[in-house]
């Protein structure tokens, strides 16, 4: 089994000129219901040309919103309006800013036991399929472990 057998085609990317704003609004209206509580929400980044530029997610953005915040005592973080401020220093911010430069990616021919070994290895959530180095498609790993298991289900 390779990697175009079981990835997903129907994916969600991102510029990388894109704001920090438009990036959780669009997680949000892909996440942002119960149906996905359980999901492994993020965003692919692509460039001007459609290659794979990083990976943003949510984790990634919570972390650099607090950062912004530099030193915050515990009391400060009480207040009503603490996280509002927080998003009003990252308002000019932009997803390349943040954005996880270096994603491992495959390529659609990559075996099912390499993105096993990916996954065990550097517990990642997903893994862009590029051709080309324009994204293809995307492993999830749930969809993984079900493809693996498929003689449960029989």
């Amino acid at each position: 089994m390779k990697a175009k057998d079981i990835m997903v085609t129907d994916l969600t990317t991102i510029s990388r000129k894109a704001s920090l704003k438009e990036a959780v609004l669009l997680l949000q209206k892909n996440y942002g219901d119960k149906s996905f509580l359980n999901a492994a929400p993020g965003l692919v980044v692509i460039n001007d040309w459609g290659e794979l530029a990083g990976v943003l997610m949510p984790l990634t953005i919570m972390i650099a919103l607090m950062e912004s915040g530099g030193e915050v005592t515990p009391k400060e973080k009480l207040k009503e309006n603490f996280y509002e401020q927080l998003c009003c220093n990252l308002k000019d911010k932009l997803v390349e800013d943040i954005m996880d430069r270096e994603p491992l990616s495959v390529t659609e021919d990559a075996d099912v036991s390499d993105l096993v070994d990916l996954f065990i290895t550097h517990r990642f959530h997903r893994i862009p399929v590029v051709r080309d180095k324009k994204v293809v498609g995307v492993i999830y790993r749930t969809p993984l472990l079900f493809a693996m298991t498929r003689c449960f289900f029989k």
